[in-house]
This record gives C-alpha cells, structure tokens and sequence, in this order.
C-alpha cells in the first residue's frame, strides 16, 4: 500500500511540473555588429615605407586574413602615417574573398602597383600561420595574376 501511495503521489507531481501556456514574451534587440570573439589579437600586416613594402603589427585584429585585408582596405592610422607608413592600395579596393592561398579584390589586379600586390600577398601569407612563406593567387577585375610570393 505504500508502494501505491508513493508511486500516486510521483505521477501527482510529475503531471504538474509542465510549461504553462503563456502570451508573447518581448525581449530586446539581438546583437548585431561582427563577433569580436577573435578580436584583440596583434597581427602582422604590410604597408609601404620608403618605398619598400615592410611589416607592421596591428592590435585589435582578427586571426584570419579577411580581417588583416580589411586594416590594409582602412590604410595606415594616424601614428603609422607620422611614421612614413603608406599604402599603394586604391582608397577602396574592396576584399571580395580572402583564403590562405588566394584573394579576390574588386579592382582590376593588373592595374595594381608591384609594392600594392605585395602589400596583399605578404598580408595574407602572414595570416596563414607560416609567416611570409608560400605563395597566393591574386584576383580581381576580371583578371588573375599569377601565384605569388611575399616579394618584399
């Protein structure tokens, strides 16, 4: 008999403990903005001094090579400027895709300048965890140079 009341007294509970039917529950806006979960990290990208393409280390980028593309779409800052540090790149070159072996850019890649490529090409060869080693294709325009190196 205690067995029964027991086992009555569990299903008494258990048929009690469900979600109540509720009217809408407002909340507020979700985030919006680029996930900064990788943000903070210095990183390696490559401007133009005395005309020779030579690295610089940015705080506040992301780890992949989107993100340092991007520090190189934005040009050098103000201390870098101060400094002598350029950029050939035009004023909005537009990363299109950026992987480890190849980008594309919404300019024509043949009307870049040799210092302007190596900006790009060593930028993303750094981001690939080997340095400056290796090589990436280059495209943009319509047009697709061939695989490069860090030529700096």
């Amino acid at each position: 008999m205690k067995r029964l009341v027991g086992l009555i007294a569990v299903l008494v509970l258990a048929a009690s403990c469900g979600v109540r039917p509720s009217g809408v529950i407002t909340g507020e806006n979700a985030p919006s903005g680029p996930p900064n979960g990788n943000l903070g990290h210095s990183a390696m990208v490559y401007f133009v001094l005395n005309g020779n393409v030579v690295p610089v280390v940015r705080s506040g980028v992301g780890d992949v090579a989107a993100d340092r593309v991007r520090v190189l779409e934005q040009g050098p800052d103000e201390g870098e400027r101060a400094g002598g540090y350029t950029t050939e790149l035009p004023p909005s070159f537009e990363p299109i895709a950026i992987g480890v072996s190849d980008a594309t850019i919404g300019v024509n890649v043949r009307e870049l300048t040799p210092n302007a490529v190596s900006q790009i090409i060593c930028t993303v060869l750094e981001a690939g965890g080997g340095g400056a080693s290796g090589t990436v294709t280059l495209s943009g325009g319509g047009q697709k140079l061939q695989p490069q190196a860090c030529g700096r």
